[in-house]
């Protein structure tokens, strides 16, 4: 809409007799009307900006989240409902219905009514409950902590009590902790203190939730002589009354919650009981959920581990722990591909120890496989450009594809080969070309095309390494096609 259009539309709402605030998303601009400007403390400009609403808080009533004007517009509202919302500003709180209506898909209107001044924290448990329950179905084990705090926070409000809190319980089901607390205006909090009690400091208290699940005093100086240890706890924290439900998670107490009065005796009634078991299940709930995500994540992270683990194994050699047949298979396909979309040359060296039976015959197996890792660690140590592989063709043959090298760069890299295997130095006094382990190899580069295969190169440079053998070993020959 361009705006023209919005300033007629202005023209006529801002003499409504009610708060307006028109909202156009292409200029991400706000107009108010004079009594919106008053409700909000605006200044009297026109066209305002996000900024221009920095000193006003808004909160959802029920939840207590807070969002910015933007988001009343976007996420919070429902065309034609009827909503409400919190407005704080200069340390007062003011409750006003809201309705949102959309123009077109630019612009849009709120139309706000003050429903009462200084609101305090009083709850409608429904209307509570509700929200708890809706915020804990879904919940996420990075933001559970404010929503426990939110439903002690409105349990101890709706119970007219002076502490609720959160008591969980170890792994091993012998010591407690207190993990989360509500308390009122001028109530000393204890949480930091009450934390790894073990259970049996407290043998009454813990065998009637054992029993029960329930513990209700409304007067702690009438309890007993057997909750002598009870009795020192309360007296320690001044609680006059008391009442907890335990959190049962698949027939086990796990922990329990609680409301204390401090102040005055409490008689707790029934629809003390129900609400206060009611938060308790949906915390209990919401703790499942969290359980089984972790769960479902860890198993999730195992199996992505063990699937990489099978991987690895499946492509590489047991013995040599470089890439194996199947391996090399699959990538020479892919950068015979890569080359050719690239128009690059392509390297393939096929290397075979010299004499390697003698060796074996000799030095024996073990000294053998000794042997092949060594020197498989040392080729696979030299191809550490991306796309260079190693890998063990078999018995004491290897391969190492060269991507993007030609003929000539593949001779100098044969020649390091042979470098670093004469530097090993590995003894072989029952070869017939020196005293130490050396290789043959057969090498073949090209340019492919999209008719060129693995098998052409594996071929090719196999018949270099036929070549390299039978005219003396210890040597590097090239495939040249004619």
């Amino acid at each position: 809409m361009d705006l023209h259009s919005t300033q007629e539309i202005w023209s006529t709402l801002k003499y409504l007799p009610f708060a307006v605030l028109l909202h156009d998303t292409q200029s991400q601009t706000f107009q108010a009307n004079t009594q919106t400007q008053t409700l909000f403390d605006l200044n009297t400009n026109s066209q305002l900006t996000e900024n221009d609403f920095n000193h006003l808080t808004l909160i959802n009533p029920l939840s207590k989240i807070i969002f910015s004007i933007k988001s009343l517009f976007n996420d919070y509202l429902l065309p034609h409902t009827s909503n409400q919302i919190l407005i704080e500003k200069q340390g007062n709180t003011f409750l006003l219905n809201v309705r949102l209506a959309h123009f077109n898909e630019s612009l849009s209107m709120l139309v706000f009514e003050l429903v009462k001044n200084n609101v305090n924290e009083e709850y409608n448990f429904d209307k509570v409950i509700s929200s708890i329950s809706t915020d804990l179905i879904d919940i996420q084990i990075d933001d559970i902590d404010k929503h426990i705090d939110y439903a002690l926070k409105a349990i101890g409000t709706v119970a007219n009590a002076d502490r609720s809190y959160l008591f969980r319980f170890n792994k091993n089901n012998t010591k407690m902790s207190n993990t989360h607390e509500w308390v009122n205006e001028g109530i000393l909090p204890f949480k930091d203190t009450l934390q790894d009690v073990p259970k049996s400091a407290l043998p009454y208290f813990f065998s009637l939730m054992n029993d029960t699940y329930l513990f209700r005093v409304n007067d702690t100086s009438t309890l007993p002589k057997a909750a002598l240890s009870e009795q020192i706890e309360f007296e320690q924290q001044e609680i006059k009354s008391v009442l907890c439900i335990g959190l049962r998670y698949e027939k086990e107490l796990v922990g329990f919650i609680g409301c204390d009065s401090v102040k005055e005796l409490r008689e707790w009634t029934d629809l003390d009981l129900i609400r206060l078991k009611l938060v308790g299940e949906i915390l209990t709930n919401a703790f499942k959920n969290i359980d089984y995500r972790k769960k479902l994540e860890l198993a999730q992270r195992q199996l992505i581990t063990a699937n990489k683990k099978l991987n690895e194994l499946a492509n590489t050699d047991g013995l040599t722990n470089i890439a194996n047949r199947r391996s090399f298979d699959r990538a020479l396909k892919n950068e015979i591909r890569r080359c050719v979309r690239n128009q690059h040359p392509i390297a393939l060296i096929i290397c075979d120890i010299d004499f390697f039976k003698h060796y074996n015959d000799n030095y024996g197996h073990q000294q053998g496989d000794e042997a092949l890792k060594i020197v498989a660690s040392t080729l696979n140590k030299l191809c550490n450009r991306q796309g260079d592989l190693a890998a063990r063709y078999g018995g004491e043959e290897f391969v190492i594809i060269l991507p993007a090298t030609d003929a000539k760069q593949c001779k100098a890299f044969t020649a390091l080969i042979q470098k670093e295997i004469e530097t090993l130095n590995i003894e072989h006094h029952y070869s017939n070309i020196a005293k130490r382990l050396t290789v043959s190899m057969g090498f073949y580069a090209l340019i492919p095309n999209t008719k060129t295969l693995p098998e052409d190169l594996i071929s090719n440079a196999d018949s270099a390494l036929y070549n390299a053998k039978k005219t003396g070993r210890n040597k590097a020959s090239e495939f040249i096609s004619e």
